[in-house]
């Protein structure tokens, strides 16, 4: 076998491997509940947009989604340490630094699209410890406007205190919104922000997350 095909080989293997022990955690440990499943396509790139309020966020979201494997957007203060740096790339993900337009990340995303792959974005940009719904950032609904690709609200519930639990752990997941207008309109990215936002929003509301 090529040393490309071996490596690829291995760490689809790691990847299962890990996937399997977060299945564990998440269903058996934590009892996950997963609502919508039916909304998330089989195949074609498209970008997952959810709440964040809590480091356990990631593997509940990419627990939920099954065969979807999500190439995750995340705040570049995480790669710092080394370990830490090699374990997210491994896993799909790569860095965004907040506060400026990152090319480079928004390079990755638009090739992780391409590819046919999902991007998962937190679009509040950071935790929300506060059990409050924060101001969506616009750089989302700018990626799915530019590559032309429908989002996918998704909800996590009850993750901000855990481990210690604060009410029945659960994703759920909206119907597809698809991108209405221009990527270098600001009223549309506007727009798509909101619907996505309020998307987010009413799941939260229907599974016990939070209030509107």
């Amino acid at each position: 076998m090529p040393p490309h095909k071996r490596k690829r080989s291995m760490r689809s293997f790691w990847y299962s491997v890990i996937r399997s022990i977060f299945n564990v955690i998440t269903y058996i440990w934590l009892g996950m509940k997963v609502f919508g499943r039916e909304n998330i396509p089989n195949k074609g790139a498209f970008i997952v947009a959810s709440n964040h309020a809590s480091y356990f966020d990631p593997p509940l979201l990419g627990t939920a989604m099954n065969n979807r494997l999500i190439h995750f957007m995340a705040k570049e203060e995480l790669f710092r340490n080394p370990l830490m740096g090699w374990f997210l790339r491994y896993v799909h993900t790569f860095p965004v630094r907040r506060g400026r337009l990152d090319r480079k990340a928004i390079a990755e995303a638009m090739k992780t699209l391409r590819d046919g792959h999902v991007l998962g974005i937190y679009p509040e940009g950071t935790t929300q410890n506060n059990g409050r719904l924060g101001k969506f950032h616009e750089g989302m609904a700018a990626i799915a406007l530019k590559a032309g690709v429908p989002v996918l609200p998704a909800a996590i519930a009850n993750s901000g205190r855990l481990p210690k639990k604060s009410g029945p752990v659960s994703v759920s997941f909206g119907k597809l919104i698809m991108p209405d207008g221009n990527a270098s309109d600001k009223e549309d990215i506007a727009a798509l922000t909101e619907k996505v936002r309020n998307e987010v929003a009413r799941l939260l509301y229907e599974h016990g997350g939070m209030a509107r």
